[in-house]
């Protein structure tokens, strides 16, 4: 009869070991002269493994044209429990009395097979024997000499020997088996390169070594939380709390090991064991920190009785450097990807100042020279309404004029994008106020659109109060700029989503349209000017405007997809702990018939028509072409008022209103250009500067302008 390989297979993996199958066929051979030897119907060989209660059957033999069946009762008697206390020790036991003690020699393998008797000698102890042989009889055998029993210690030698190598060889293949299967994902490479994907792919691998589970903690540097990064769970895996116990065990033992300067294997790791539950039976983790900001160990943990072997330790080592190799790789190219957007930002951040700088010089010149073109040309235009009658002739002159004030503004509107550069002084404000004023009943562009499509714009959240420090001319034409945009690009009858929120210490407002949103291509340039969508209205400047508003009040402007569709624009300022000035300004009671006004303007055209709309609104009004002769004309007469040009050769607007203002500090001073308000508010207020007009300026402006600021 061939050896059990059902059973033996079962305990030495037999199908994936020649070396094993080897040493099975010799324990058969060994097994079939011992039977021959004693004459036996039936031989059995057991062993166990130190550390082991069970007996396993490791090879067996039958007399020729003896049937044994049931073979699997036999292993079950031996396996169940520890039958050494009822050797026979070579005493033949005769089965079938009456005087034999039942309960202690009861044999199912013997009864199932007709054996009559039985002997069975232990290597060693009854309570440590490391191998059995048992032999069975169908007839009453002859009785056991000394030489047979010499002969049948020999055999248990040679089994417990052979199985002791077998033992080491099932070990070896085991390690062996093992470390190629990890060894066969870590040659696929792990190129994960973030810090977290990394981890969790290393805990895959950390699965491979065949025991309970196993997990991957990373533990921040200086703080007491500490984070699961990448798990495996073998079994049924465990729950949250003995996973939160073993992740603190491993977080206590990282210092431990990393202040540990040997060598040696025992100081590599770090027992776990205190944390052992019904679950967990052994547990040990071992450091694989990359660097100082993240400190992580690679932690297992078994269930079985016997702990962990050599061999567990050694292919945990093997990972462990593997792990912090792949480690240190993901946080280098985390930083590496981490500079190389930063990179990127500032270049682009650079690119886009140099390109407004640019522009901003390149405007600012011809906005200048366009704006005193302009303000002729609708000076003019006014003064010749004034001459005609309602007719053919004045329907033209309305054209003229709004064709010019239409190129004047779109002038305007590139002086509102650079204007960005001013120092223009913030002061604290309420947001929510100025929310409220867009959203009511006052005119502006976007309610006239927004009714004629059907769009409804609506204030999803508003607070109380929202103290930001800021202008809130240029806030209010932030907002109805976003609102513009965000009515052009909603679908008719759809809605508008307006929201002021408080997050930490910002105020941000969001503006929600339900459009068809931004393509990826086109969200970098919405904020430059002159970009649009647009193919039939529209200069490409409200986003730019706005873009403008909100550097220039230290905030950020952000543009993101809106789930399920549309566009969601983000205005970010921050929060200011500011108290808002409540003071009224009143305008100063009456107006004289008469002024007298001094005009200075370097070019002729604009003097005169100045001069011309003054005269016919009743005042007296002296022209001069530049500082210099205005100073004198003010030594010679006292005036009520002055309004001159910014940019002049020779005595710049600013130096006349300086000197100006500290010879004459009651005497008002208003002052026209063609680089529209461009200017320091704070310094044109120390010069005497109450209003800056920008041209091109309409009839009604000088006439409010005049009524503002003349002195009695």
């Amino acid at each position: 009869m061939t050896g059990p390989s059902t059973q033996i297979s079962r305990y030495f993996h037999i199908q994936r070991s020649h070396q094993l199958g080897g040493i099975i066929a010799q324990l058969d051979k060994v097994a079939q002269l011992a039977s021959e030897h004693l004459a036996a119907d039936f031989i059995a060989l057991f062993y166990r493994r130190p550390g082991d209660d069970a007996m396993i059957l490791v090879a067996c033999n039958r007399r020729q044209n003896v049937e044994v069946t049931q073979l699997n009762l036999l292993d079950k008697q031996w396996s169940e429990k520890d039958n050494t206390e009822s050797l026979d020790a070579l005493r033949i036991i005769d089965l079938k009395a009456a005087e034999s003690e039942a309960s202690a020699l009861h044999d199912p393998f013997a009864s199932a097979n007709d054996f009559g008797f039985r002997t069975t000698v232990p290597l060693g102890d009854n309570n440590s024997a490391l191998s059995v042989v048992t032999v069975y009889w169908l007839e009453q055998p002859s009785v056991i000499s000394d030489e047979t029993r010499q002969c049948l210690n020999l055999v248990l030698e040679l089994v417990t020997s052979t199985m002791s190598v077998a033992d080491r060889l099932h070990e070896v293949n085991d390690f062996s088996v093992r470390l190629a299967r990890m060894l066969s994902i870590l040659e696929t490479g792990i190129v994960e390169t973030t810090f977290r994907r990394a981890a969790q792919e290393i805990t895959r691998v950390l699965g491979s070594l065949g025991h309970g589970g196993g997990s991957c903690f990373l533990v921040e540097e200086g703080e007491r939380h500490r984070y699961v990064v990448g798990e495996f769970s073998g079994g049924d895996g465990h729950d949250a709390q003995t996973l939160d116990t073993i992740a603190a065990a491993a977080s206590r033992s990282l210092g431990e090991i990393a202040q540990s300067d040997s060598t040696a294997q025992e100081s590599r790791f770090v027992d776990l064991s205190d944390c052992a539950t019904d679950e967990i039976q052994a547990a040990v983790a071992v450091d694989v920190t990359p660097d100082v900001e993240h400190r992580c160990a690679l932690v297992i943990w078994t269930q079985g009785p016997t702990g962990f072997t050599e061999n567990d330790l050694e292919l945990l080592t093997v990972l462990a450097v593997t792990a912090r190799n792949v480690l240190t790789y993901a946080v280098n190219m985390e930083r590496i990807s981490k500079s190389k957007r930063t990179l990127e930002k500032s270049s682009s951040r650079m690119a886009d100042a140099e390109a407004f700088a640019a522009l901003t010089d390149m405007t600012t010149g011809i906005a200048h020279d366009f704006n005193n073109v302009m303000g002729g040309i609708v000076g003019r235009v006014q003064l010749m309404k004034m001459k005609v009658d309602e007719g053919p002739m004045a329907a033209g002159l309305n054209q003229v004029e709004s064709l010019a004030m239409e190129g004047a503004e779109t002038v305007r509107r590139i002086q509102e994008f650079t204007r960005r550069t001013r120092n223009k002084k913030l002061s604290p404000m309420d947001l929510a106020d100025v929310l409220e004023t867009c959203l009511g009943d006052r005119p502006s562009t976007w309610r006239e659109r927004a009714q004629a499509t059907g769009v409804d714009v609506v204030c999803a959240e508003r607070p109380e109060t929202a103290v930001v420090d800021g202008d809130s001319d240029d806030l209010t034409t932030l907002m109805d700029k976003l609102i513009e945009n965000a009515v052009e690009h909603s679908p008719s009858g759809g809605t508008v989503e307006v929201a002021l929120v408080q997050k930490r210490s910002q105020w941000v407002l969001t503006v929600t349209d339900r459009g068809d949103g931004v393509p990826d291509e086109v969200r970098k340039k919405v904020f430059y000017p002159f970009f649009t969508t647009k193919t039939s209205r529209g200069a490409g400047l409200g986003l730019a405007i706005a873009h403008g508003i909100v550097v220039g009040h230290g905030g950020r402007i952000e543009l993101d997809d809106c789930d399920p569709a549309g566009t969601v624009v983000r205005v970010s300022l921050r929060s200011s702990g500011g108290v808002i000035d409540e003071s009224d300004i009143t305008n100063r009671d009456g107006v004289s018939d008469r002024l007298r006004i001094l005009v200075v303007d370097d070019d002729e055209q604009i003097r005169d028509i100045l001069g011309d709309m003054l005269t016919i609104d009743g005042h007296s009004s002296t022209t001069c072409a530049d500082g210099y002769e205005a100073l004198e004309a003010i030594d010679e007469q006292p005036y009520d008022l002055v309004i001159t040009d910014l940019g002049m050769p020779g005595m710049s607007g600013l130096d006349l209103a300086a000197v100006v203002h500290e010879k004459y500090p009651e005497l008002p001073i208003a002052m026209i250009t063609g680089w529209g308000t461009q200017l320091d508010e704070e310094d044109a207020s120390l010069k005497g500067i109450k209003i800056v007009l920008p041209k091109p300026f309409h009839l009604k402006d000088v006439k409010s302008l005049v009524r503002d600021l003349a002195v009695r």
